[in-house]
């Protein structure tokens, strides 16, 4: 499973053989397919793993902390993320977006799965933002469900943008910005 997350995120699921898996792992084919029963379930089954470990590591510790104003809780959210890909050295990009970007339009149960996941994750800014708005942090001249859209919208384009020029820039810069803009009055 960690062979195949890491090869996955490195070189994308198409591009990633079972062969490749295996030799990396050193898991036997029959080991592998006596708990697969094919690449596609285990990509599956690695991308629930992935969401779990997001939403444990990540949301709930940022976006859905209780004990912190919700300026804090984008502050951290971003933070969280500007390290994850700063810890790469700017060069993977998100594993959920890249996985979206690979396998949506080709394979509706990759598809599926993200976009439940997506949703899940933009509600968690949307009740962040609301939080913000009737605690008089955030501005309440833009939507919730909107402003998560274009949150999550944008951390995706700009993980791509770091991905390809190398350098946390453009999660910073942009991130920096929708702050303001959420605190804008």
């Amino acid at each position: 499973m960690e062979s195949a997350q890491k090869l996955f995120h490195l070189y994308g699921f198409q591009q990633t053989s079972v062969d490749e898996i295996l030799n990396d792992s050193g898991v036997t084919k029959s080991n592998f397919y006596y708990h697969f029963k094919s690449k596609e379930e285990l990509g599956l089954e690695i991308l629930d793993r992935r969401i779990k470990q997001y939403e444990t590591d990540v949301l709930s510790q940022t976006l859905e902390k209780d004990l912190l104003s919700p300026s804090q809780k984008i502050d951290n959210f971003y933070k969280k993320v500007k390290t994850f890909h700063t810890d790469l050295g700017c060069a993977k990009g998100c594993p959920f977006g890249n996985l979206a970007i690979e396998m949506s339009g080709i394979n509706e149960n990759f598809r599926t799965k993200l976009a439940d996941f997506f949703i899940r994750w933009e509600k968690s800014i949307q009740d962040c933002i609301e939080e913000g708005i009737k605690s008089g942090e955030f501005n309440n001249d833009i939507s919730p469900q909107v402003m998560s859209q274009l949150i999550l919208s944008h951390l995706e384009g700009a993980i791509m943008m770091v991905k390809t020029h190398r350098s946390i820039e453009p999660l910073t810069n942009g991130s920096e910005t929708i702050i303001k803009i959420l605190k804008a009055a």
